[in-house]
């Protein structure tokens, strides 16, 4: 019970507070980036399926995107991908993510950014891909256009 108790009130307290909080990007900024799997669990030899994405995210309000987005993939079928991000505190995000076309899968995952500049960000971003049930481990570079 005390867990629950401390789940809900640090939930209170993030949603209270993050209202506050002033991020880089604004209600319509867009946020474009590309990444590449640094490494991922359903692969057992390096280069197996080398895994690109590039996406842009608009900002709904600087807590919220919507993105849109192109996963290039080799031996395997590329795919169209929508989804969403939440920042709950920046520099962390959280993200969810359809991934479109052949195979299609649904990613859930969590992200950092880390300010290289105004506008250009290094991310670092873990996804778990459902139907696969595979890991991923991304690294990015964005850039913000507000």
């Amino acid at each position: 019970m005390k867990i629950i108790k401390g789940i809900v009130l640090l939930a209170s307290f993030l949603l209270f507070n993050t209202a506050k909080l002033q991020a880089q990007q604004a209600g319509g900024s867009f946020l474009v980036s590309a990444g590449m799997d640094l490494i991922r669990t359903d692969l057992y030899k390096i280069l197996e399926r080398a895994q690109f994405g590039a996406e842009v995210n608009y900002f709904y309000s600087h807590q919220l995107s919507f993105s849109g987005g192109y996963e290039f993939n080799i031996n395997h079928p590329n795919q169209v991908t929508a989804g969403l991000r939440y920042y709950p505190l920046e520099p962390v995000f959280l993200r969810a993510r359809a991934l479109l076309g052949n195979g299609a899968d649904l990613g859930l995952g969590a992200g950092y950014t880390y300010n290289l500049s105004y506008r250009l960000r290094l991310e670092g971003i873990t996804d778990y891909y459902i139907q696969r049930q595979a890991l991923g481990v991304r690294v990015g570079l964005a850039f913000l256009i507000n």
